[in-house]
């Protein structure tokens, strides 16, 4: 019985032990809904507002914490006001007074998410106005990216005020809203009157165009709003439209350097008399400045000899720059470093081949001779035949083209294997050809430091016609000049063909293809990205929706182009 009874009492301690220690249930589904707002002082779109406070009221508790960064008050201004938070209300209090007969509209942004999880409330605003009536006009559109014609999210669109002063890279929006994930946008509540219509990727939250580096797109001249707008599409591009302004030119070890504010894609020397000798020049990996190698002649001399030069240089967007120099190089005992090259070749049909070298360093001597065909231990090493050597400005950049008898080869090969195999029965009397090398020899290229370059050898691998695909195009347009551009799927460009509205283009290699149909606008010739200095825009670029996939030795017909 002694035992019964404690045995019970030991039972019953551990069930009020367990009782005392219980603890909340782990896990479950993380609360992911945000806050809702329930009522507002004054209510959204209140008329005569005269008090120097708004409060908002929630379903849940919530943090303002991130608020100040967030809470933009429109037309922007920096009115000054401090933020109390009790539970699931926010007060904001005004330290000045609001102007008169004025719309505001309070956008929250992410600034009021739940105390848990931080969930913000979704399109949080609130409008009202100091005088008797509110401002009722809205603008709204979509935007779009310009070369994907995909809808661009998170770009803040903006109303300025209109003048012959506005400066688009210093002065902030009067209104704003941002495109959701669609590309849509809405600006709601805006007051009659003339206004800029800009749109950029603000990356940096200061409300403020940074030409360098943000997207941008803009409605040309102005609108005048007195009523609703509609359909007001910008399309957006990433352009550095800088000013282009020189920089400095100055020695640089055993060089001469000339550097810029913004990357260049185009640039040119010429010499002003009297002078003696010529340069090499190339751009540097930044492509903002341009260096200026000293002569390889025996005869220059660093200490006394100069040169004066004029440099013209080009941006993205055509900008142009005229500076002129006076170019000296002073002694350095830093040696130069060895020169490199990449190489890259294609099949452009069965027979013939484009060959490109580029190089770290301007070439200054190349001797053609020491090119040479390598086809096989059998088969004499022989010069090749080239249709013609091409260098770029700078001579960076090598290109030619190679036209290949493998027929030829082939018998020659077959021919020397067959006097072997008399000799010797173990040796085959015949052998597939399937590819052959290009050579350069050790002294075929001497680069502007003097240095020569290490052998190169370039395998080109035989290619039938039965490799390739055909794409034929019939396009329908009452366009008058434009561009049809065949792309791979990294948006090389393939072929084009200006103003053609039926071709073909044979031999192209299997994969997938793309069509964009860049459109001139304007008729000049040139299709224009467009330049908020001058404010213009990007011309009509379109896209045709399907991809194109090319097969070997297959004939692929696109009749249903229309722009």
């Amino acid at each position: 019985m002694k035992i019964f009874v404690k045995a019970f009492l030991i039972s019953l301690i551990l069930m009020n032990l367990n009782c005392a220690n219980q603890r909340s249930p782990t896990g479950g589904p993380k609360d992911s809904i945000p806050p809702i707002l329930i009522s507002s002082i004054p209510p959204n779109g209140a008329l005569n507002f005269d008090n120097d406070w708004i409060e908002l009221s929630f379903d849940d508790d919530i943090n303002t914490t991130s608020l100040k960064r967030n809470l933009v008050i429109s037309p922007l201004t920096e009115l000054k006001y401090t933020a109390k938070t009790k539970k699931n209300k926010v007060r904001i209090e005004f330290e000045e007074r609001l102007l008169d007969s004025t719309t505001y509209t309070f956008n929250f942004l992410q600034g009021v998410t739940d105390f848990t999880e931080k969930n913000p409330v979704i399109n949080l605003s609130l409008a009202l106005s100091t005088g008797p009536y509110i401002d009722s006009l809205f603008i709204k559109g979509t935007i779009s990216e310009l070369y994907t014609q995909l809808p661009a999210s998170g770009v803040l669109v903006g109303l300025y005020s209109y003048s012959d002063s506005l400066d688009l890279t210093i002065d902030k929006p009067l209104y704003f809203s941002t495109t959701n994930d669609s590309g849509a946008y809405v600006i709601n509540n805006v007051k009659y009157g003339r206004y800029k219509i800009f749109a950029f990727n603000d990356e940096n939250n200061n409300f403020t165009f940074n030409s360098e580096s943000e997207t941008y797109g803009l409605k040309p001249s102005f609108v005048l709003l007195s009523s609703g707008l509609d359909s007001v599409n910008l399309i957006v591009n990433s352009i550095d439209s800088r000013p282009l302004n020189f920089i400095s030119s100055r020695s640089f070890g055993r060089y001469y350097d000339v550097r810029y504010s913004k990357p260049i894609t185009f640039y040119q020397l010429a010499y002003l008399s009297p002078y003696k000798y010529t340069f090499y020049h190339q751009l540097q990996d930044e492509f903002t400045s341009i260096r200026i190698f000293p002569p390889l002649d025996t005869l220059y001399n660093q200490n006394s000899d100069s040169s004066q030069i004029i440099m013209t240089v080009y941006d993205t967007i055509h900008q142009k720059s005229l500076d002129t120099l006076i170019v000296k190089f002073l002694s350095s005992q830093r040696p130069p470093t060895p020169p490199t090259s990449n190489i890259h070749t294609q099949a452009i049909n069965a027979s013939q081949y484009e060959v490109s070298l580029s190089f770290d360093k301007p070439i200054a001597l190349f001797d053609s001779l020491s090119v040479l065909l390598n086809t096989d231990t059998l088969l004499p090493i022989t010069p090749i035949d080239v249709e013609r050597y091409h260098w770029n400005y700078n001579r960076t950049e090598l290109s030619f083209k190679i036209s290949l008898n493998w027929s030829i080869l082939q018998d020659s090969l077959n021919h020397q294997l067959q006097k072997l195999h008399q000799q010797d029965s173990l040796i085959p009397d015949h052998r597939m050809l399937k590819l052959t090398s290009i050579s350069f020899d050790s002294t075929c290229f001497t680069d502007a430091d003097g240095l020569n370059l290490s052998r190169i050898l370039i395998k080109l691998v035989k290619k039938e016609i039965s490799d390739f695909g055909t794409l034929h195009v019939k396009a329908k347009t009452a366009k008058k000049s434009f561009i049809i551009q065949i792309l791979d799927t990294e948006n090389k460009l393939i072929a084009e063909r200006q103003n053609q509205t039926t071709f073909t283009i044979e031999y192209l290699h299997p994969g997938t293809y793309k069509l964009r149909v860049l459109i001139d606008n304007n008729l000049d010739g040139v299709w224009s990205v467009g330049n908020f200095i001058d404010d213009s825009t990007p011309e009509n670029i379109y896209l045709y929706p399907k991809p194109t996939k090319i097969s070997a030795n297959w004939e692929i017909s696109i009749d249903d182009l229309t722009f």
